[in-house]
């Protein structure tokens, strides 16, 4: 269930652009869909699998927003280009017996026995995305009160258009992105303490925080009716600083991270 967080941002760039698309509404909407996701086992794995995972999203108007992979967020800001507002978002647990219950291929990884599980995760911060043109910055950070119990600060930006090919215009978004950590999240998934060194067979090691990661993502929308709607999304980072330096990393891992996705969702009302 860890990969809800890779879908969360990938996916949310897509969610986004969907609810842009769509005629404003003043009330509550909900689209409910699924897809499926391919992605590293664990981050940080140089082995892939691919999951099939629901997707639902709820919202009220362009204001409130809610949905496992973009959080629950309420835009307290929005005018001129400028949102911004509250968020919390959950990171569900890694287990060291590699389980992933929406997987559909490949077997669980053996790299984690011996490591620490790290629980789930609710992480509480805030956002701020401004939009000039074709082009939005954005910024999130946040704690997180449980599980890692540590900082995550999400920087970006992303150039966005439409492009007609085959009926309806295709909405299309790409843009680069980077993470920084604190040193307890970093400890907390790339670490390696006395003990569990003895249990892995990994050498000891210490991470500390900075930046986490840099890559690019992009994002395609094609709506296919009033209601259907294809997401079709691909991504790519490179773990850096002490998450790519560690040894789950180096001797079990790459630090070249991809990702790509491809969704269908229905919008309920």
């Amino acid at each position: 269930m860890r990969h809800w967080l890779i879908l969360a941002l990938l996916a949310s760039t897509a969610g986004q652009a969907i609810a842009q698309e769509r005629p404003a509404n003043d009330g509550w909407s909900v689209t409910v869909g699924a897809g499926g996701l391919l992605v590293p086992t664990y981050e940080g794995d140089d082995a892939y699998r691919l999951s099939i995972l629901p997707n639902i999203q709820v919202a009220y108007g362009d204001t409130a927003f809610a949905s496992v992979q973009d959080g629950v967020g309420y835009r307290v800001i929005n005018t001129f280009g400028l949102r911004a507002g509250p968020i919390a978002r959950i990171k569900f647990s890694r287990d060291a017996d590699g389980d992933q219950p929406f997987a559909v291929t490949g077997e669980d990884s053996a790299d984690l026995v011996g490591l620490r599980d790290v629980d789930t995760s609710f992480e509480l911060g805030g956002f701020v995305e401004y939009e000039i043109g074709g082009v939005t910055l954005s910024a999130e950070g946040r704690q997180a009160v449980s599980g890692h119990k540590g900082f995550v600060a999400d920087l970006g930006a992303k150039w966005s258009g439409r492009a007609s090919l085959f009926g309806p215009p295709v909405i299309w978004s790409v843009g680069p992105r980077v993470r920084l950590v604190s040193d307890d999240f970093n400890d907390a998934y790339f670490g390696v303490d006395p003990g569990e060194s003895i249990a892995s067979g990994l050498p000891q090691y210490n991470a500390e925080g900075g930046v986490h990661s840099y890559g690019v993502g992009a994002t395609a929308i094609m709506p296919i009716s009033n209601a259907w709607t294809a997401v079709i999304f691909a991504g790519y980072d490179k773990l850096t600083g002490d998450a790519g330096d560690s040894p789950l990393v180096q001797l079990r891992g790459s630090e070249d991270q991809a990702t790509l996705g491809v969704f269908l969702s229905y919008k309920l009302f």
